[in-house]
């Protein structure tokens, strides 16, 4: 392909970034790796790199790779709710899913499909059903790459993460999303302008036995993002990214200040591989949002994303993980908040069938229209090769929340703990 087409699909991919209309902030990774367009691992772990000794031997139907998947967990949760007083529950959670991707030398497809049930048999009210379905293709155009995702997802809110409205009944909500991405490479320069398109929609619930509709937090999304990479060395480097963020609520409330708004970000560091022994990527910037209501004042805040991974040895991993942006809220009336969120996390292999692992977190959301919430997470685990089909683990996590948030959302102070066993079986 010659450079005049090459630069022809480039600005056709420019413009498709610049198109905005009233949409809103962008989809959380949530999605699982094998499908293009939606994979979230950049990096091997101890915990995520393969063990071809302990894995299903590889099934092709067709020149497809097909990994069915089945797991069932029960545990405890001792405080379902999220609240000050507790009310515990036992627990059962059983998922099933089914990749499907292709082994092409060039072009790739994947589809992802997962279910999940959980049940609480104390609180019955508060069982749920969750299901996922992701569609992703791409393209190669000579060094370039076309890279096109679709996805369903229907899910729901838990009452205990900050921000949570405050509802008797877990809140579902549904997200429908589409993102083409277009990746040009400029020999040790490349650029990868993308749109992404949203709509979440969320079902209504009861707070203390009234109806309280969540139909005004419906909102479409359009994030448009440039990804400019720059390697000045083998598997290093310089990165810039900048992302135009537009959002428009379907169902304002009488009488309420819209919460549509516009937002800029701009980001710029390093993604830096170190031979297996570390990896970094860390971006930095700022996020201009502003609002349509004049009742809210525009906002500029310094945003960041950050993951270092650290393997000591070829047994042990550390991976550390930094969040900062402006998110949606919840609650009538509040505008959004800046949200910073830090993890770590270690990984380490005992044996070849025994895995370990262990991890902390801090949580902390500052309300535009005043009032804060934190958190705070402790976990760990250890995982059972049993054999090619088969892995046991069981985990650990408290969870603390404490802070003065908006009117309507949950509890400001509380500690959870929640005990699971698991079996994991690949088919």
């Amino acid at each position: 392909m010659g450079t005049r087409e090459r630069l022809w699909i480039f600005a056709t991919a420019l413009i498709l970034l610049l198109l905005r209309q009233a949409l809103g902030s962008g989809l959380s990774e949530i999605f699982a790796d094998g499908v293009p367009g939606y994979g979230t691992a950049p990096g091997v772990t101890v915990g995520s790199r393969l063990h071809p000794e302990s894995e299903p031997p590889p099934t092709r139907v067709a020149g497809y790779l097909v990994k069915p998947a089945i797991e069932q967990s029960v545990g405890y949760d001792d405080n379902v709710l999220g609240g000050a007083r507790r009310k515990g529950s036992w627990l059962s959670n059983t998922n099933g899913s089914l990749l499907i991707a292709s082994g092409w030398s060039r072009d790739s497809l994947g589809l992802f499909v997962s279910g999940g049930n959980t049940r609480y048999f104390g609180l019955p009210n508060q069982d749920r059903t969750d299901g996922t379905v992701t569609l992703g293709g791409a393209i190669d155009i000579g060094r370039d790459k076309l890279t096109l995702g679709l996805a369903h997802l229907s899910l729901h809110e838990d009452r205990a993460d900050l921000d949570a409205f405050a509802s008797d009944r877990p809140v579902g909500y549904r997200v429908d999303d589409v993102r083409l991405l277009y990746t040009a490479v400029f020999d040790r320069l490349t650029i990868v302008p993308g749109v992404d398109l949203s709509a979440w929609h969320y079902g209504d619930t009861t707070e203390l036995g009234k109806f309280a509709s969540q139909s005004y937090r419906n909102r479409e999304v359009l994030t448009g993002s440039t990804t400019f990479r720059y390697e000045f060395a083998p598997l290093r480097n310089i990165v810039f990214v900048t992302r135009a963020l537009n959002q428009h609520y379907l169902n304002p409330v009488p009488g309420q200040a819209s919460s549509n708004s516009t937002g800029y970000q701009a980001l710029g560091g390093v993604d830096y591989d170190g031979d297996t022994v570390w990896r970094a990527r860390i971006l930095v910037g700022a996020e201009n949002r502003q609002f349509a209501a004049p009742q809210y004042r525009q906002r500029t805040a310094m945003i960041a994303e950050g993951e270092l991974t650290w393997n000591p040895t070829g047994m042990t991993t550390l991976r550390a993980n930094l969040t900062r942006g402006i998110e949606d809220a919840a609650q009538e009336g509040v505008s959004g908040f800046t949200y910073t969120e830090g993890k770590l996390r270690i990984e380490h292999e005992l044996w070849r069938d025994v895995l370990l692992n262990a991890s902390a977190g801090l949580r902390h959301a500052a309300y535009l229209q005043g009032g804060d919430q934190s958190g705070a997470t402790v976990g760990g685990g250890v995982t059972w090769l049993v054999n090619r089909y088969a892995l046991i683990s069981a985990t650990y996590n408290l969870n603390a929340t404490h802070g003065a948030g908006p009117l309507n959302s949950a509890s400001t102070g509380f500690a959870r703990d929640i005990a699971l066993v698991t079996l994991h079986l690949g088919l």
